[in-house]
């Protein structure tokens, strides 16, 4: 029965960062991560959209060969089509996350910790030596692993959240479900990523079109069971595709679950930490998700680290993790959630008279700030949206 001292559960990014920084937080201490699949970022299953700022934070992208497109603007479009560039929306990242999710791997592995594949960690106990019993299956054997803290990275599913006794629930209105296909062959501007919002394409949710070279490109959509007719992502997502690229070819197809939530109240327990997906550390009103996880895994990697260092694993001393994700991005995402339950009452008619609104300001002065202002001047009933943001 082995024993060691941080055992995380998931190589996805928070996963790996967190292994990354326990190790390298204290080099004297044990640290293993389990990952279920064959391979670390195998399957693909997200957009693989991140911003610059918070890439950097743990990469350089620049010449890497885990990025496939460099993002330089963003185009919104309305239910009827009508295109809005945005200006000084700032740089982005389309990775390749088979090769972004082993690179962050095997940083982990470079600072000494061990990476292991297909180990699925099954079950979790908690016993009277202070430690987590984790039994994981391996290549057909199990073994039964002793860990001074679990770091949970496993997931919107996260079964290390529940053997902890963790509140991991979502509400279905906050759940979306995603479908998503790589297409080669269509036509649009390779350096923006494109986002629709219409509750006919995507009742709840919004397509996108995120470039992955000339001509292809993840095109997929999420959308809030609750609201639709009955049919289900992937069939909303042929029938917008049909309409937009029907000569595209579909080369790839993934789908998949993202809660638009804010961060669980209580991501720690006793030796445990769950993290990224696991925890809804998730940006409610984007879905994005994946410098969101890194951020979280290095904070709960560091914890873990200077925790086992004082002796003191106990869900009092883990609970400073919480405090500094919420300090440092739960409490913006407390704010996103107002603004997307805000916006769940404008229909298509507001999201078209909007674009055409927008559109009448100079395309060098189109941010983010003069779209928000000019929006509540010409649409009153946004008004709320920004009295929901502030409060």
């Amino acid at each position: 029965m082995p024993n060691v001292d941080v055992l995380v559960v998931g190589a996805g990014p928070a996963g790996s960062v967190a292994a990354w920084h326990a190790k390298q937080a204290a080099p004297e201490l044990d640290v293993v991560l389990l990952e279920r699949d064959r391979a670390v970022g195998a399957p693909v299953r997200c957009a693989e959209g991140v911003g610059d700022a918070g890439l950097r934070e743990f990469a350089n992208p620049d010449r890497a060969d885990w990025t496939s497109r460099r993002i330089t603007s963003v185009i919104f479009q309305a239910p009827d089509d009508t295109e809005v560039a945005l200006a000084d929306c700032g740089l982005g990242w389309i990775l390749d996350r088979t090769r972004f999710d082993a690179y962050l791997a095997a940083q982990a592995a470079a600072t000494g910790a061990a990476v292991l594949v297909g180990a699925e960690a099954t079950a979790m106990t908690r016993n009277g030596d202070g430690r987590w019993h984790v039994r994981v299956m391996e290549r057909g054997n199990e073994t039964v692993y002793q860990a001074r803290v679990v770091v949970g990275a496993d997931g919107v599913e996260t079964m290390v959240g529940r053997w902890a006794g963790l509140d991991t629930r979502v509400p279905s209105r906050d759940m979306e479900s995603c479908a998503q296909y790589v297409l080669q062959g269509i036509d649009f501007d390779p350096d923006a990523i494109y986002l629709q919002f219409s509750d006919a394409i995507a009742p709840g949710g919004y397509a996108w079109i995120f470039p992955k070279a000339v001509g292809v490109a993840n095109v997929g959509l999420g959308l809030v069971a609750l609201k639709t007719d009955g049919r289900n992502a992937r069939q909303y997502l042929d029938a917008w595709i049909a309409r937009r690229f029907p000569n595209g070819a579909r080369t790839g197809y993934t789908v998949g679950g993202v809660i638009v939530h804010t961060t669980i109240k209580q991501p720690y327990a006793d030796g445990v930490m769950i993290a990224g997906d696991a925890a809804h550390m998730i940006n409610p009103l984007s879905g994005g998700g994946i410098n969101n996880a890194m951020k979280a895994g290095r904070l709960a990697g560091c914890t873990a680290a200077a925790a086992i260092r004082e002796r003191d694993t106990s869900e009092r001393r883990l609970s400073a993790y919480h405090k500094a994700w919420m300090d440092l991005l739960g409490e913006d995402h407390l704010k996103y959630y107002r603004i997307k339950q805000a916006l769940e009452h404008m229909d298509d008619a507001f999201y078209n008279s909007l674009a055409r609104t927008v559109n009448g300001i100079a395309p060098d002065k189109r941010t983010i700030g003069r779209v928000f202002t000019h929006a509540l001047i010409r649409h009153p009933q946004l008004i709320p949206v920004a009295a929901r943001f502030f409060v």
